[in-house]
């Protein structure tokens, strides 16, 4: 069986790119052991990135918090989603990430709201939990095992393949957003050692890519 944490910016474009590739992989392959979960980060690095791709100047202050706090809000109103199932709160992501295509789109009750209704969450639940304690509790998590794994930056994949027996090893890819590199992690049948080594070797086919074990 193959555990895939995938951590996320919740308006992040290359995560979801990353997030639908995943998805894709596994609905191709018909497999059903692989357990996948998305998890968001925030952190000043990951901030950088994404301004960086959005083309938006990192060094105006006001606009860094002003990106910081939109990702906060988009964690917390993500973390509410979960608490009413995987695949709606998976739905709730992704479209919000893709009304996010440009930074400049607002982000406010009425567009989580509007999310949320379009895939079927209750607004009203979604709405008292996005800024309860119990959602930042679950962001907090969520930063604590990113901490733990050493996640700088999204999208970042922690690959474990228990099938293996290397249960307390896992593969760390950076920026990986590469349908065709999840793919071929996917297909290994190697532990994260072996696995690592392999894709090291063909470290030229992904551009902007890093790879560690975790141990």
């Amino acid at each position: 069986m193959l555990e895939v944490f995938l951590f996320i910016n919740p308006i992040g474009q290359l995560c979801l790119r990353s997030e639908e590739a995943l998805i894709k992989i596994i609905e191709e392959s018909g497999e059903t052991n692989i357990h996948f979960k998305f998890i968001p980060v925030l952190n000043l690095k990951n901030v950088e990135h994404y301004m960086h791709f959005q083309q938006l100047n990192s060094h105006d202050l006001d606009l860094r918090n002003q990106v910081f706090g939109t990702i906060y809000q988009a964690v917390l109103a993500y973390k509410a989603a979960t608490f009413q199932g995987n695949k709606k709160s998976r739905a709730f992501l992704m479209c919000l990430q893709e009304s996010f295509r440009q930074f400049d789109a607002p982000f406010n009750t009425t567009l989580v709201l509007s999310i949320a209704e379009q895939v079927g969450l209750d607004t009203e639940m979604l709405l008292e939990d996005w800024h309860s304690e119990l959602a930042k509790q679950a962001f907090d998590s969520d930063q604590q095992l990113a901490c733990e794994m050493n996640i700088q930056t999204s999208p970042s994949a922690v690959i474990f393949n228990y099938a293996k027996g290397q249960h307390d090893s896992g593969l760390l890819i950076e920026n990986c957003d590469s349908y065709d590199l999840l793919k071929e992690v996917c297909q290994q049948q190697t532990d994260a050692e072996t696995t690592y080594q392999t894709l090291t070797q063909q470290q030229s086919k992904f551009t902007n890519v890093a790879f560690r074990v975790l141990t």
